[in-house]
């Protein structure tokens, strides 16, 4: 079982669930400031359209009173480092700021680069082409671009919407385990007491 399903099944059950509408870009230019910057950001990135896509995929746990997001290995590398230096982050209560920067420079190693990790039809028609796999010398991937720039969004949304988007990573400590390990152990007091300290800490 992966490791969003193990996590999504303890959090619904004890929080239950609700979905959040996504914003229409109608929404988002209505918060002219924060519409602002993330044109801002989707440029600095290597977007290459007029306008930044505002269209993201579903959120990993979805509830009436948060949104929660598992960031696992593909989320933590240079692109996502430039989001996090955004004055929004300023913003955002609970939001483990240095240390995420901190992870996204020492575990970019761990992001896929090979295949549709590392690009994408769709990454390709929104950001910069990619390089070669791997290669992060140059253009870099278009796939890494698109990802962090859809965490950024998902962020921007939250403050907008004014529900807590609140991430998990999975090399944080809790009570000296890795967030990666609790939730592989299945260990559902562990995980439960892992997410209601965090849930705290958000709101």
């Amino acid at each position: 079982m992966r490791k969003e399903s193990i996590l999504k099944q303890v959090v619904l059950q004890e929080y239950g669930e609700k979905k959040h509408l996504k914003l229409t870009r109608s929404q988002f230019l209505l918060s002219s400031e924060f519409y602002s910057e993330v044109e801002s950001m989707y440029k600095e990135l290597g977007g290459i359209l007029g306008e930044p896509p505002l269209t993201f995929g579903s959120w990993d746990i979805s509830t009436p009173e948060f949104i929660l997001e598992l960031d696992e290995e593909n989320h933590f590398n240079r692109y996502r480092l430039q989001t996090l230096n955004s004055s929004i982050y300023q913003m955002i209560n609970g939001f483990r700021l240095d240390e995420y920067m901190r992870f996204c420079t020492l575990y970019e190693y761990s992001c896929r680069k090979h295949g549709g990790f590392w690009k994408n039809n769709s990454s390709e028609k929104l950001f910069v082409k990619s390089d070669d796999n791997g290669c992060l010398d140059g253009a870099g991937s278009s796939r890494w671009r698109q990802r962090a720039f859809y965490d950024f969004l998902r962020d921007v949304t939250g403050l907008i919407k004014e529900i807590p988007v609140i991430r998990l990573s999975i090399y944080q400590t809790f009570k000296g385990r890795k967030v990666y390990d609790i939730i592989e152990s299945k260990d559902k007091a562990m995980i439960l007491d892992l997410v209601r300290t965090t849930v705290k800490e958000w709101m």
